[in-house]
């Protein structure tokens, strides 16, 4: 199966500025219409209205800033529980020598050998500590640690951050996705209301081929738009006979 296309946007220009520039020559549109419907009749009711809305729609999606802030605040709060899980672990062991010194074959138990590879991993790190709470919990090494000084909600909380790891490991690549998701809606929605106004910026090119100053009113600034020729059809001339 082929991989679906990127979607990708029509214009280089800031989302605000074209959302500007999109109320702007709308309201220019509509006190013109007349006009260019006499020539374009695709441009008549409720093509207006649709552009209107299209407008409406995307300044309604958030921007990427905002989606990126999410992830970015989920990133953080992983990162957090990866060090913290880290630490703990590292604490675990200290007791571990304490109880055990020079016991090679418990500290292999206890994951050591696993350590230095998912320290910094949120997909590793979580079945390391689940593991050293399942050794941790047994009867003859818990009594060992705690004889140490290992406190019994440190053992508990080996299981306690590994879930919660994973979890927010999973709420991290929701934010991602969603992320993704949003910056798709938006593109596609932005490129509706380029759309719009790239269709009227041509038809402008001939309605108002001898009126610079109206011709001026719907030039787009971001190159020039690629709408095929079918698409701007001038409607057949009025038979006056």
């Amino acid at each position: 199966m082929n991989r679906p296309v990127e979607v990708q946007r029509n214009f280089n220009k800031p989302d605000e500025e074209v959302l500007q520039q999109s109320d702007l020559q709308l309201a220019a549109f509509v006190d013109n219409k007349t006009v260019f419907v006499e020539r374009f009749t695709q441009l008549a009711d409720p093509f207006a209205t649709e552009w209107g809305a299209a407008t409406t729609t995307a300044r309604g999606i958030a921007p990427d800033y905002a989606s990126l802030a999410n992830q970015t605040s989920e990133t953080d709060s992983l990162k957090a529980l990866v060090s913290s899980g880290a630490n703990l672990y590292q604490t675990l062991l200290f007791y571990v020598r304490l109880a055990y010194p020079d016991n090679a074959t418990v500290l292999r138990l206890f994951g050591q050998q696993h350590y230095e590879a998912a320290r910094n991993s949120p997909l590793k790190l979580p079945v390391l500590l689940h593991m050293a709470f399942e050794e941790a919990s047994k009867p003859e090494y818990k009594a060992a640690l705690i004889a140490k000084g290992l406190k019994e909600t440190e053992i508990d909380s080996l299981e306690t951050l590994a879930d919660d790891i994973f979890n927010q490991e999973v709420a991290q690549e929701k934010a991602m996705k969603k992320r993704s998701k949003d910056l798709d809606e938006r593109i596609k929605a932005m490129n509706l209301v380029w759309g719009k106004m790239s269709l009227v910026c041509q038809c402008a090119k001939l309605v108002f081929q001898n009126d610079a100053t109206r011709y001026n009113l719907f030039l787009l600034y971001d190159g020039e738009s690629n709408i095929p020729a079918s698409v701007v059809t001038p409607a057949p001339p009025v038979n006056n006979q």
